[in-house]
């Protein structure tokens, strides 16, 4: 199986990989239809431009895999241009931590966080297009980091303890949510 490293504003779409790549603030969206045995992963760094994607198309902006409002619409048309449905897909989401959080005065969102403004974007669009979301671990304080199987859509995850606090609570035996422990 090959290893492919996925860095920020990377997408990879393929069969036969194993995919890792790192997230904070970013959100990877991944892409799986266990029939066919291709997936597709992302790494996206910001939420949304202003960008225009036709409906009968696809384009390919110069940025596209730094924005989720780019990436989202090019993953499911390569789905889609193979003749596989969006009800077969299995869809999961996983990073945007609050790991910066400030004012952005020009957007008008007082306490403004780009993990929780990636969330949103990623998760209204899989409400838009009637995807099913079958596994997510998003927000939080922790980086994750994330190793994706293509052939059969697994997911390792492992979050990333950033204070001193959580790792004496995590040492304390307590795992990482939901009964997993660091891989």
């Amino acid at each position: 199986m090959e290893t492919v490293w996925l860095d920020p504003g990377e997408l990879f779409i393929g069969v036969g990989a194993e995919v890792h790549t790192v997230l904070g603030s970013c959100v990877s969206l991944i892409v799986h239809h266990p029939r066919s045995r291709l997936g597709a992963i992302c790494h996206g760094k910001r939420a949304s431009r202003s960008c225009e994607h036709p409906a009968g198309g696809v384009k390919v902006c110069r940025e596209m895999g730094d924005y989720l409002s780019c990436v989202m619409p090019f993953l499911l048309a390569s789905f889609e241009q193979r003749g596989i449905s969006r009800q077969e897909l299995e869809v999961k989401l996983f990073g945007g931590a609050m790991m910066f959080t400030g004012t952005a005065p020009h957007l008008d969102l007082p306490g403004f966080t780009v993990g929780k403004r990636n969330v949103d974007t990623a998760m209204s669009f899989i409400r838009a297009h009637h995807l099913h979301l079958t596994a997510s671990d998003v927000g939080g304080p922790w980086a994750r980091q994330l190793i994706f199987t293509t052939s059969n859509g697994e997911i390792r995850l492992r979050r990333i303890r950033s204070s001193a606090q959580e790792l004496d609570t995590l040492d304390a035996g307590q795992g990482i949510g939901n009964g997993r422990k660091p891989f």
